[in-house]
């Protein structure tokens, strides 16, 4: 008999394949319209793109293992993801604090670089007057969204030495054998005065990150990490650990000690916490 959890990866793939099809023969800026017309509604709003929606889209797997682990940013969650940019918990954290910490603070030009460029932050970033935006992908086809996204490998990116003001790079390095030299090369391209988001799952009841060497099969990484695409799972020590060695002094930002009303109205999860990296004195370009 086959695991809930082989079972839901199967629907979401045959849902994710129906998706492909469709968005290969209908122009992008089409399929958007109609998501804003049928999902139209006054109960909420998306804080990232403005959207007013009836109801709010289920989030993340509900794989028994990133339930048991807690692992933040991998649990599910019932109402919480957008329908129009697909922005959900994680998403809304980063504009809450790049509005409030950066952008509102910068009196110059900011450039930001956006690996693996999530929809509703694209759409937000691409708001910014002056704003230089850079994104980035391995596989840049996969973007309907956006049709500027360049190719672009983590372990070596075809940018200059401290060129980025902004870095964000959510949900990425957990695919990466080798994460250390991704945090390192992002390390170079960020400036002295830059900053990097760097969000990853992070399990709560995890004692030591657990990781492999990539050579699992993807039936072995869905039990062992919870997801067929994953090499680990980090825990908040072993995740701020190899930020560290990398070269980045790390601020754990808590939205909810920031301001916890509108952290509450923003419905932001009080678990997650913002791991926001800057080049620590005395490295080196």
């Amino acid at each position: 008999m086959k695991s809930f959890g082989k079972i839901w990866a199967e629907v979401k793939m045959n849902n994710a394949s129906l998706r492909a099809t469709v968005s290969r023969h209908v122009p992008y800026p089409v399929i958007e319209t109609s998501r804003r017309v049928v999902h139209f509604g006054f109960s909420h709003k998306c804080h990232v793109c403005g959207a007013r929606v009836r109801r709010l889209l289920p989030q993340g797997y509900g794989y028994p293992l990133l339930e048991r682990l807690q692992v933040v940013g991998g649990m599910y969650k019932d109402n919480d993801r957008c329908p129009i940019c697909h922005a959900g918990e994680r998403d809304r954290l980063v504009k809450f604090y790049l509005e409030r910490h950066i952008f509102n603070q910068s009196p110059r030009p900011i450039t930001v670089v956006h690996m693996a460029p999530e929809k509703g932050l694209t759409r937000y970033f691409q708001s910014k007057p002056g704003l230089q935006y850079h994104l980035g992908d391995i596989e840049p086809h996969r973007y309907r969204h956006a049709t500027s996204v360049q190719k672009m490998n983590l372990l070596n990116m075809p940018l200059d030495n401290g060129s980025a003001d902004v870095f964000v790079c959510n949900h990425v390095l957990e695919h990466i054998v080798d994460d250390l030299t991704a945090m390192r090369e992002i390390h170079r391209v960020l400036s002295p005065t830059g900053v990097a988001v760097l969000q990853v799952p992070i399990a709560l009841k995890l004692e030591r990150t657990i990781e492999g060497d990539g050579t699992e099969t993807e039936d072995e990484k869905l039990i062992r990490y919870g997801q067929r695409d994953h090499v680990r799972i980090y825990n908040e020590t072993g995740y701020t650990e190899r930020l560290e060695a990398a070269g980045f002094s790390v601020e754990h930002y808590s939205a909810f000690d920031d301001s916890e009303t509108a952290a509450a109205e923003w419905r932001l999860n009080p678990f997650e916490i913002l791991h926001v990296c800057r080049r620590r004195k005395g490295t080196t370009l």
